[in-house]
Parts: structure tokens; sequence; C-alpha cells
């Protein structure tokens, strides 16, 4: 028997988000997600907490090739790598590739559009989801880029200590349930 899900978070019912989420944050900058699927089901996916987090800014796309056309101007890719310098006028939409590092890169190999697009890459800095192992400093959730990247374009990063609240209680009970207490 499968176990039950929320559908507004499509978390198992167990580790549902609802009711620790705070109200929509709003943005100007739209986010769009691009989610591999073998990610989708992961209990450790972090993806609902910018979705439903920044409601409706933020838009889930599942699969491994996508319509070019979602590269509409003033789109820019959030990724490593090398880019020209963006100031924060030139964005409007943000495309973030949601899935471990071997399924980003599929995706990009997938969809070449993506490669084409400026390329905002954050600035190395420790993550803060315990939870999973980075393999490389740098290396952060889809949350936790998302709304590094929000502050680097829209400034106020205090707008988004809800959602970091929420996010450490994530963390907090997560690791609880492996075992392990606190932050790491």
């Amino acid at each position: 028997m499968p176990r039950a899900v929320c559908p507004r978070c499509e978390r198992p019912a167990c580790t549902c988000l609802c009711t620790t989420l705070p109200p929509p944050v709003a943005v100007s900058t739209r986010l769009l997600i691009l989610q591999h699927p073998v990610e989708a089901g992961h209990a450790k996916n972090t993806t609902a907490f910018l979705t439903l987090g920044l409601s409706p800014a933020a838009q889930l796309l599942r699969g491994e090739v996508f319509d070019a056309a979602l590269a509409s101007p003033g789109t820019a890719l959030l990724y490593p790598g090398e880019g020209a310098p963006l100031a924060p006028t030139d964005v409007d939409r943000l495309i973030l590739l949601d899935g471990n590092w071997r399924q980003s890169r599929r995706l990009l190999a997938a969809n070449p559009w993506l490669a084409a697009l400026p390329r905002l890459a954050l600035p190395v800095q420790p993550g803060r989801y315990a939870i999973r192992r980075a393999h490389r400093p740098g290396q952060l959730s889809t949350l936790e880029a998302g709304l590094h990247a929000l502050a680097l374009l829209e400034g106020q990063p205090e707008r988004f200590d809800p959602l970091w609240a929420a996010f450490d209680e994530f963390v907090r009970t997560g690791m609880t349930n492996r075992g392990k207490t606190g932050l790491a």
C-alpha cells in the first residue's frame, strides 16, 4: 500500500511542509525550476519550499527535454560556470535545474538552449543543508541557490528569513529522524 502524500507539497504526509511554511514571499524575479524526473520523488528535495514559498513567482516543470521557447528575453540560467556579469535589471526570470549534479548536467546537455542563456553563478558559500552531502564547496540545495540568487538580484535578503527558518526546521527534523541532532 503506498504511503499517504500531501497533495499540496507532494511530501509524505508524515513530513508535510504545509504547516511550517510561511506565507509566500513577494519577489519580482520569476523562477522556473526544471526538475529531473528522478528528483521528483526524493524526500530530501527542497523544490517545494521554493514553489510554495514564492508562489506564484516560482513555477516547476518536470522532465528531461524542455521547449526552447522557455528562453524568453530577460531569462538567465542559475548554474556554476563562466558567464558575463549580469546586472539585476537584466534578469526578470531565472531558470534553476533541480536534481543531483549528474542529473543537472544531463538536463543541460539535453537542452542546448540552456547553455546559450546568460548565466548567473553564485559566489562559493557554505550550505545549510546538512541532510545531503555536498561533494564540493559551494554546492547548494535548490532552495539555498534560489534564495541566494534572489537576494543577489533583488536585495533585501532579510525578507527571506521566514523561508530560511522553515528550511532550518526541516533540516533539524530530518537530522533528528536520522538519529542526529542540530545543524552541521
